[in-house]
């Protein structure tokens, strides 16, 4: 058996692999040199280390009905007459039957061993031993039942250790890859951690790799099972666990494990406590960026609702980088059965160079998102990768690049626009030949213009008809400010926004790009 001390991680496999028992056994060589003069060998001089399941006294000329296999079966030979054929039948019937040994006990009815026996034995194949005068066979059985006590002992140390290991290698600074390791070094066979789409995130040893990535489609099937459903399933000659990691009903991956088939008992306990151990590790990870997310939403429902300065300062005193001074907001609706998070989860990678400083709010059936305008086509990518692949009826909308002063007037125009999207549509409100900026290059002039109040007050001008009075009301400005501002908009648009042709054509680049 191993020596549970003999390396770090603790090896717990302390079974053999001749014959797998739930518990350690000890073997007729071990009982033997245990036992010494009370248990000496006649055929062969060396017993071999066969494991003993129990031992059993018996006179009957066949105990066979009486026996399970493996046992060490103690007898006086009060039924064995000497004769060669009776000797040859009792061993054969012991033999196949898988008996461990045969132990006779000398004295009240054989002073020494029928040489008939010992040949018959010998020629099964079935150690033969001899219990001297005056030991009893209660001797025998003490002992054997001592061994099987402290090998049971030896096991639980063993466990014991292995799991304090897996503890101890989840506590350290690196925790995913130490408890991976510790548990492939403990079950003597590989492990891996699965992210929740099957894709191989950690795997040791790193040969079995292409191991670790077979066991992905059975992935797929517990993920479409439920966060909560394991699997058992051969791969070669190793028999390999799938569990799920998953918290408050979310998965978040799995851990596979490989070893020697069969898997034990306590391997698989092994793989338990591994698996609650990276759950934690995962909670303790995805509270930590549910507590940033919320910070940062913050941050965006005050750029979206117009408080600009005070987002600003929200943003610097949470460590947060600024947000560039012109965006583009990426609405998600529609998302039948997804969490927010999930939807973070996708866009977060693709939206932003660190991903801790993607700004986004969420409602209860819509995901707004803050993107600078260099990061605004992956995130549309990835927003329709999950439209197409897991959420087919969502609807995407990424608006027109805005100054962040102007974000909470073109917020309603986006989220009507959003509404009325059709099921899985995708649309970008500055893509070529979508009337958006490139479409109207007529709003260029005041898009580009020092100050940022132009396209708002064009809007309030060709909103209210040009009714002064109510514009001004609108904007909540003298109207002598709203005459000079609206001069300067013509002037820049080269355009009288009081021709009817004009100002339709502009009210509806306006609102193709979100900015009435």
């Amino acid at each position: 058996m191993d020596d549970p001390t003999a390396s770090a991680p603790t090896r717990c496999r302390l079974h053999s692999t001749t014959r797998p028992q739930e518990d350690p056994v000890p073997t007729l060589d071990v009982l033997v040199r245990t036992l010494g003069a009370d248990l000496a060998p006649v055929t062969p001089a060396e017993p071999p280390p066969r494991e003993v399941t129990g031992v059993h006294v018996s006179e009957l000329t066949d105990p066979t009905p009486y026996l399970s296999g493996g046992e060490l079966l103690l007898t006086t030979g009060m039924g064995l007459t000497g004769q060669t054929a009776q000797a040859r039948a009792y061993a054969a019937r012991l033999a196949g039957h898988g008996a461990s040994g045969l132990g006779i006990g000398l004295g009240p009815v054989h002073q020494q061993v029928p040489a008939t026996l010992a040949a018959a034995c010998e020629a099964a194949g079935l150690p033969l031993l001899v219990v001297p005068a005056p030991t009893p066979f209660l001797v025998v059985a003490r002992t054997y039942w001592s061994l099987l006590a402290a090998a049971g002992q030896e096991e639980l140390t063993a466990t014991l250790g292995a799991h304090r290991d897996l503890v101890r290698a989840a506590a350290g600074p690196d925790p995913v890859p130490a408890v991976v390791r510790t548990l492939a070094g403990a079950v003597e066979g590989w492990a891996a951690r699965l992210g929740p789409d099957g894709e191989v995130l950690e795997v040791w040893p790193r040969g079995r790799r292409a191991s670790a990535h077979r066991v992905a489609a059975e992935a797929a099937r517990l993920r479409v099972a439920g966060p909560h459903s394991s699997a058992t399933f051969p791969l070669g000659a190793e028999d390999v666990v799938l569990h799920p990691l998953s918290g408050r009903g979310r998965l978040s991956g799995f851990v596979a494990t490989g070893c020697p088939r069969p898997m034990q008992p306590p391997d698989r306990q092994l793989v338990l406590t591994a698996c609650a151990l990276l759950a934690l590790q995962s909670e303790q990870q995805r509270r930590g960026i549910a507590a940033s997310r919320a910070s940062r939403a913050c941050v965006a429902r005050l750029l979206l609702a117009g408080y600009v300065d005070a987002a600003r300062a929200l943003a610097a005193e949470l460590g947060l980088s600024a947000a560039p001074p012109r965006v583009r907001v990426l609405g998600l609706a529609g998302l039948t059965g997804a969490g927010a998070d999930e939807v973070l989860d996708a866009l977060e990678p693709a939206a932003a160079r660190d991903r801790r400083q993607l700004l986004a709010a969420a409602e209860p059936d819509e995901v707004w998102a803050l993107l600078g305008p260099a990061d605004a086509p992956a995130a549309l990518d990835a927003a329709r990768r999950l439209a197409t692949e897991r959420w087919t009826g969502a609807r995407t909308l990424l608006g027109a690049e805005a100054a962040l002063p102007e974000l909470h007037r073109q917020l309603p125009a986006l989220r009507r626009t959003l509404a009325a999207l059709p099921a899985g549509a995708v649309r970008d409100l500055g893509a070529d030949g979508a009337r958006g900026l490139t479409a109207a290059p007529s709003l260029e002039p005041l898009l580009r213009y020092r100050r940022t109040d132009l396209v708002p007050t064009v809007a309030a001008y060709l909103r209210h008809r040009g009714q002064w009075e109510r514009a001004a009301a609108d904007l909540g400005v003298h109207r002598n400010t709203l005459r000079h501002r609206i001069a300067t908009a013509v002037r820049l648009l080269g355009a009288d926004l009081d021709d009817p042709d004009v100002a339709s054509r502009t009210w509806l680049a306006l609102r193709e790009n979100g900015l009435a």
